[in-house]
């Protein structure tokens, strides 16, 4: 597998995106005539065994630093090893225009990285289709290669662009309590009833299904985000104070994003008997 740093360019009628063969990462997107839908900070950094910031980093096989038999540990990578690993692009089954395909393989992954997902000898095949037109469609589709049951997290961590974060709102999880990532102890908050807004740091995992309307009122634009496969979504903002010390973004950036992601995480994650398969889907469209 080539470790060489590869930008691929899909353009149609419809829209263009750009895809890094490291991390099959989604650079950016937008829809013909329209700003960026997938925000990229103003410098991308590439650095193998870094993770790219911005786009649609890959969430595999653990979220955050992992979870086991019902407790948090500690593995690292955060977030898994598949958004810093090189994966292999499928040329016969892709095209210059509108569809990208990618697969990593257990075969190809260090042995002590597959030590940490915590499962006895995991073997996995995950594809990861990415179509660019009206709509961007991604979909993680992982199948259990190994003899072993295979249990897992995943998420797509995708930074949405918008005008400003803080005169920004998101809609569809007013029903839904959530873990408050942001707080010691990570407490569970019931539904409010009210859509989400940012004033300092948002970081909450709400266990709801259905799409999410994330409402623009400096671009004059809503974006839409819908699932499958995914029991989770969660929301997030650094807020100021975090924002200005992320160092791979310049200070202020943070207000041009916010994060949406569909997520299988903690006791939601992801259970394979041998041979199985399962596909978390994230579907961008503009209202």
């Amino acid at each position: 597998m080539s470790e060489t740093f590869i930008i691929r360019k899909l353009v149609n009628d419809d829209a263009t995106a750009t895809i890094s063969d490291y991390g099959a990462h989604v650079l950016s997107y937008a829809p013909a005539g329209h700003e960026p839908v997938v925000w990229q900070p103003e410098a991308v950094y590439l650095a193998s065994g870094s993770a790219i910031r911005g786009g649609v980093p890959i969430i595999f096989p653990w979220f955050n630093t992992g979870y086991d038999g019902g407790r948090p540990v500690n593995k690292k990578p955060k977030h898994g090893f598949a958004r810093a690993s090189f994966w292999k692009f499928d040329e016969a089954n892709s095209d210059r225009a509108g569809h990208a395909r990618y697969i990593l393989d257990s075969a190809d992954c260090e042995p002590e990285l597959l030590r940490t997902i915590g499962c006895p000898d995991p073997r996995f095949r995950a594809v990861y289709d990415v179509t660019v037109g009206e709509r961007l469609t991604m979909a993680l589709t992982v199948t259990n290669t190994g003899s072993q049951p295979l249990v897992y997290e995943a998420a797509l961590h995708t930074y949405f662009q918008v005008g400003d974060v803080e005169r920004t709102v998101v809609r569809g999880l007013e029903s839904a309590g959530y873990l408050d990532n942001a707080q010691d102890g990570v407490p569970y908050v019931e539904a409010s009833g009210e859509a989400i807004t940012f004033d300092g740091m948002v970081d909450r995992t709400y266990e709801v299904d259905g799409a999410v309307r994330i409402e623009d009122a400096v671009l004059g634009r809503t974006i839409v985000v819908g699932k499958s496969g995914a029991p989770q979504t969660v929301v997030w903002n650094p807020g100021e104070a975090a924002g200005d010390a992320i160092g791979d973004m310049n200070q202020g950036e943070w207000r041009g994003f916010v994060c949406v992601e569909a997520v299988a995480r903690l006791d939601r994650g992801i259970a394979l008997e041998p041979g199985a398969t399962h596909t978390l889907t994230q579907t961008v469209s503009l209202a």
